[in-house]
């Protein structure tokens, strides 16, 4: 069993995406995808976990902040939940959190805390600044950097060149964040843009669900709907077809990749 917590100030990065689409499959299938994960979402703003209300593979539950006995829920939630991840809105959510944390000296109950950013410099700046402040709290926790919004078709170090750094002189020579960051803490995954991430939202369900539909009842369908000559719907099973084989993409190139990392990290 793994407890999990996502971090960062700064809203926006994909915390939910990272909470929802990479770390829920994750202890599913390290589970044995027979138990439901724990999805604690602090948030009093969004209430990303409402999303995916069809899931068969998490169990979510919103909490807000605001008139909130913090220390008290966090003890319970930390302690009494196996197969936990707890999903920490930006902003004054993660400052409260993160001082509730260092109230309760629970950081520890979880085995790592996953911190998101995109590649903005900000979004790397904040994430950098949660990071000093886990290790402040905790020099055992494990670490594991989340890469958003990751652009397929473009050098992943240009792409978040402000973390990497210039390292190859190609641009300005420019050193990265990451030197700031200890080697041992060098854990990275990288969560693709995948058009299968927004489908599955509005499904409900996660990616890794969408990647598992059944594709040959599909097909049949596809096959008759073309022997009937009806267009519309031909149309309709292509393009869920094509969401699918997406959706089987997204899966093998990074939630395998990803898995793979946490597993070795958190092993």
């Amino acid at each position: 069993m793994s407890k999990f917590i996502v971090l960062n100030t700064k809203g926006g990065v994909g915390k939910s995406t990272v909470s929802m689409q990479i770390l829920a499959p994750f202890l599913y299938w390290k589970n044995g995808q027979n138990e439901k994960v724990n999805l604690i979402e602090f948030d009093d703003e969004n209430s990303d976990s409402e999303t995916f209300s069809n899931s068969d593979i998490v169990e979510a539950k919103r909490y807000k902040i605001s008139g909130n006995d913090l220390d008290s829920t966090l003890t319970d939630i930390s302690l009494d939940n196996d197969n936990l991840i707890v999903d920490v809105g930006g902003n004054k959510t993660t400052t409260y959190i993160l001082k509730s944390l260092s109230t309760t000296n629970l950081i520890d109950v979880f085995d790592c805390v996953v911190i998101p950013l995109t590649d903005g410099e900000q979004d790397t700046i904040n994430a950098i600044n949660v990071y000093n402040q886990i290790r402040e709290l905790s020099k055992d926790i494990k670490v594991i950097f989340a890469l958003g919004r990751v652009d397929s078709n473009i050098d992943l170090e240009i792409q978040f060149l402000d973390f990497f750094g210039d390292k190859k002189g190609r641009i300005d020579d420019r050193v990265g964040y990451i030197e700031k960051i200890a080697e041992s803490d060098r854990n990275i995954i990288q969560i693709n843009n995948s058009e299968s991430i927004k489908v599955s939202r509005a499904f409900g369900i996660t990616v890794f669900e969408l990647s598992k539909t059944n594709l040959d009842d599909l097909k049949d369908k596809m096959k008759q709907a073309l022997k009937d000559k009806d267009t519309q719907r031909s149309k309709k099973i292509a393009y869920r077809i094509t969401l699918i084989n997406k959706a089987i993409e997204f899966k093998d190139d990074v939630l395998k990749k990803a898995f793979s990392v946490i597993n070795e990290v958190v092993a």
